[in-house]
């Protein structure tokens, strides 16, 4: 990873409050991880969370309304340090402080949908919200060299 101790400029994805606009999101990360050397195991968590987060927003931020924004920047503050900045103009939502679901005892018990939060918090390794004066922003941080993907 090329993390210097300075924001990455110029990596950043805007994207339209519509679900097919989640296909922009791999070859992005693909893009990032190339440039950027960032291993198999952490784009597979940012994948993840970045996908969690935006059809999240999208659905219920939104409420499925295609004619809102969402914007995603990288930056590596620091080696192996990787942080998506995610933005919106959505109501104020605040994952961080939403209740812990409680722990699955079979695969029957996952149904779809309300699984977002309890993922973001599994497969990154902080977890931050800011509300703003127009929304939210939410920073996923991934320790590169020991993400939480590695644990289990």
């Amino acid at each position: 990873m090329t993390g210097n101790g300075n924001d990455t400029a110029g990596e950043r994805l805007n994207l339209r409050s519509r679900m097919s606009e989640l296909t922009h999101l791999h070859p992005w990360i693909e893009r990032l991880a190339s440039r950027h050397r960032i291993p198999a195991g952490a784009q597979f968590a940012m994948n993840l969370c970045l996908e969690e987060a935006i059809s999240n927003i999208i659905r219920h931020g939104y409420s499925g309304n295609p004619d809102h924004s969402i914007a995603i920047r990288f930056t590596s503050p620091r080696e192996d340090y990787i942080i998506l900045v995610v933005e919106d103009e959505a109501p104020p939502f605040n994952p961080v402080e939403s209740p812990e679901l409680p722990l699955l005892s079979s695969l029957e018990e996952i149904a779809v949908g309300g699984q977002g939060v309890r993922l973001l918090r599994r497969f990154a390794d902080v977890l931050e919200y800011q509300a703003t004066p127009t929304g939210n922003r939410l920073s996923i941080g991934f320790n590169v060299a020991g993400s939480a993907i590695a644990k289990e």
